[in-house]
């Protein structure tokens, strides 16, 4: 009766467990780098919708008359350094940086159409910040009214 002699682990036991080590640990590196990007997105756009909100509380603490793009940029870059504002923005634009990139837009309808507005007319803001994240350019976009 002849017994197989183990003398240790073999070549085709080697690969296999290499193969095995590889399978897993791409899948842990591929849920960590999931999870680091969730995160990330979660931190910006919350940053991003701080930055949209402040600056919409700060035109409804101005008269009317005094809500123009040319304040509320000052503001932005008053309060905040190395800040990018911009009258327009198209999502893919190169000036989108590491950073956030505001956009604003004051809209006055009392100008634009004064048959529909009398003495109480509002103006609209309209607000938006884009960043990048992932090489993917995100965005976050408010609007509001601001009445006499």
């Amino acid at each position: 009766m002849k017994l197989k002699n183990n003398k240790g682990i073999g070549l085709s036991d080697t690969i296999i467990a290499i193969g095995i080590f590889i399978l897993f640990s791409g899948a842990i590196i591929s849920i960590s780098y999931n999870i680091y990007i969730q995160s990330n997105f979660i931190k910006r756009n919350d940053t991003a919708t701080n930055y949209i909100v402040e600056l919409l509380e700060f035109a409804k603490t101005k008269d009317v008359e005094e809500v123009s793009y040319d304040t509320l940029s000052g503001y932005i870059k008053a309060k905040y350094e190395n800040s990018i504002t911009l009258t327009s923005i198209k999502p893919n634009d190169k000036s989108i940086g590491k950073g956030y990139t505001m956009y604003i837009i004051v809209k006055d309808p009392h100008t634009e159409n004064p048959d529909l507005y009398e003495e109480n007319f509002v103006k609209e803001i309209e607000t938006g910040v884009y960043y990048k994240l992932a090489d993917k350019v995100k965005k976050v976009i408010m609007k509001t009214l601001v009445s006499k």
